[in-house]
C-alpha cells in the first residue's frame, strides 16, 4: 500500500499527482495561446506578407540532377531561399505538368515532371500555384487533370483551371491572417489546343476581357479584402510590357483589382506603384524565372516579390510595402551530376552559402546588383533580405529603374 506520504501528493478528485495535473495544465495553456496565436485574426495595423516568384520550370537537365536511385528529390533546388517565405502566403506561377511517369519525362517544348516536384515546392514554402499558362496542356487535358490530383495531393492550392465549365472563372478565395484574398489567374493561351475529345476534363482561363471581368465580379461577390490577378502574357525575353498587358492591367484595376502579377516573357519586366483612391495599386508586369535551365543572361535571374498589407481600424485591406529578393539560378557541376539551386543574389546575411563555389556566389551578387538597379531598389536590405521598392511611409517616392535591362 502507499504509504500516508504519497497519498497527500495526490489529487482527491482524479488520483493523479499534483505534479502531473500542474503540468497538463501548463500544456493546455500552451496549446491554447497557440491556437490564438495561429488562428485569431491579425489586429488592426498588424501586417501581412504576401509572396510572388516567377516561373517554376523544370527542364530536363533538371530533372537529371534531382534524380536518385529510385526517386527524384528537388528539395535541393530551393534550399537556400527557403527563409524568403517564412511568415508569408506564398504563390509560385508553375510552368509544367504532372503527366506521370508513363507519359515520359521531358523538358521543353512539351513538359512533363516527376510528382516530387510537386512536394519541394510545398516544403520551400510556397502554398499557391498558377496554372493557367501555355505549357499546362503540355500533355493535354488528361495531363492537366493529372497535374491537379498531385497539387491537392501534395497540399498545395491552385487557380487558373476549372474541373468543370461551370466553375471556369472562378477566383481561389483564401483566408489568411484573417485578411479574406481573392486570386485569379488568365493566360494568353496554350501551346497546344485543347481536344474536344477531352475537353471535360479541365478548362483553362483564357485572358479574354469578358473573362477578367467575370472573374473580377465574382471575387467581388465573395466580400474579399484584397484581389490579385495573375496574368501569363507578353512577348518572351523583352524587358518592357506589350500594349495588351497595359490595356488588361487597366480593366482589371478599373474593375476591383488590387495587386497584378505578371509571368511569361521569362526575363524581368519593371514594377509600378499606381496611385487609388483608398489604396495604391501594384503590377509586377514579369517576375522572369524562379528556376530554370535558361542559362542565357537575364534569364537566369529573378526576384521574390514580397507585398506588405494591413487593415487598417476601418477594416481596408492596404498595401503598405513592396520590396524585393533578387535570386539567380546556380549550375555546376558536382560529382560528375549538374546540380542546380536557387541563390539568394543580395547582401543580405541571413542566408546559408556553405558548399556554393566563390565563383558562383560572385557571379549571383553580380547579376544581383544589376537587378536591384533595373527595378529602381535602393539601400541596404531588411534583415529578411529584401530591398525596399516603395513604402507607404513615402508614397511619393516611386521606383524609377536605373537600367534598360537588368544584364
Amino acid at each position: 500500500m502507499p504509504t500516508r506520504e504519497l497519498e497527500s501528493d495526490l489529487c482527491p478528485v482524479h488520483g493523479r499527482s499534483w505534479n502531473e495535473i500542474k503540468r497538463r495544465i501548463i500544456v493546455s495553456l500552451l496549446l491554447v495561446f497557440a491556437l490564438l496565436y495561429y488562428v485569431l485574426p491579425l489586429e488592426a495595423g498588424e501586417r501581412t506578407r504576401l509572396i510572388f516568384t516567377g516561373d517554376i520550370m523544370a527542364h530536363i537537365e533538371q530533372v537529371k540532377a534531382a534524380r536518385r536511385s529510385v526517386s527524384y528529390d528537388f528539395a535541393p533546388q530551393f534550399r537556400r531561399v527557403a527563409p524568403l517565405f517564412n511568415d508569408a502566403l506564398a504563390v509560385g506561377n508553375l510552368e509544367t505538368v504532372f503527366a506521370g511517369e508513363r507519359a515520359g519525362y521531358a523538358g521543353y517544348p512539351a513538359f512533363n515532371t516527376p510528382d516530387e516536384l510537386a512536394g519541394a515546392i510545398a516544403a520551400a514554402g510556397i502554398q499557391i500555384v498558377t496554372l493557367a499558362n501555355n505549357h499546362i496542356l503540355d500533355n493535354y487535358e488528361r495531363g492537366a487533370a493529372r497535374t491537379i490530383d498531385v497539387l491537392d495531393s501534395a497540399g498545395l492550392l491552385w487557380t487558373g483551371l476549372a474541373k468543370d465549365s461551370d466553375e471556369i472563372n472562378n477566383p481561389l478565395i483564401v483566408e489568411y491572417n484573417g485578411i479574406l484574398i481573392a486570386f485569379l489567374n488568365y493566360t494568353y493561351g496554350s501551346n497546344v489546343e485543347p481536344s474536344g475529345e477531352v475537353s471535360r476534363d479541365v478548362f483553362m482561363n483564357i485572358m479574354e476581357d469578358t473573362a477578367v471581368m467575370e472573374g473580377l465580379s465574382l471575387a467581388e461577390a465573395s466580400s474579399c479584402d484584397l484581389t490579385v490577378v495573375c496574368l501569363h502574357w507578353g512577348d518572351e525575353y523583352k524587358f518592357v510590357p506589350t500594349d495588351r498587358a497595359r490595356a488588361v492591367t487597366d480593366l482589371c484595376f478599373k474593375n476591383g483589382a488590387d495587386i497584378v502579377i505578371g509571368t511569361h516573357p521569362h526575363v524581368l519586366q519593371p514594377v509600378e506603384m499606381r496611385s487609388a483612391d483608398v489604396s495604391p495599386k501594384l503590377v509586377a508586369w514579369s517576375l522572369g524565372n524562379f528556376v530554370s535551365n535558361q542559362r542565357t543572361p537575364p534569364r537566369e535571374r529573378s526576384v521574390v516579390l514580397a507585398v506588405d498589407i494591413e487593415k487598417n481600424s476601418e477594416a481596408v485591406v492596404m498595401i503598405k510595402r513592396v520590396a524585393i529578393a533578387p535570386t539567380w539560378v546556380s549550375s555546376v557541376l558536382m560529382g560528375g551530376r549538374e546540380k542546380f539551386e536557387i541563390v539568394y543574389a543580395g547582401t543580405g546575411d541571413r542566408f546559408n552559402h556553405a558548399g556554393l563555389p566563390k565563383s558562383e556566389l560572385s557571379s549571383a551578387r553580380a547579376a544581383g546588383k544589376l537587378v536591384l538597379e533595373f527595378l529602381g531598389a535602393e539601400g541596404d536590405p531588411d534583415e529578411e533580405g529584401f530591398y525596399t521598392l516603395w513604402d507607404s511611409a513615402s508614397p511619393d517616392i516611386l521606383p524609377v529603374s536605373g537600367r534598360k535591362s537588368p544584364q
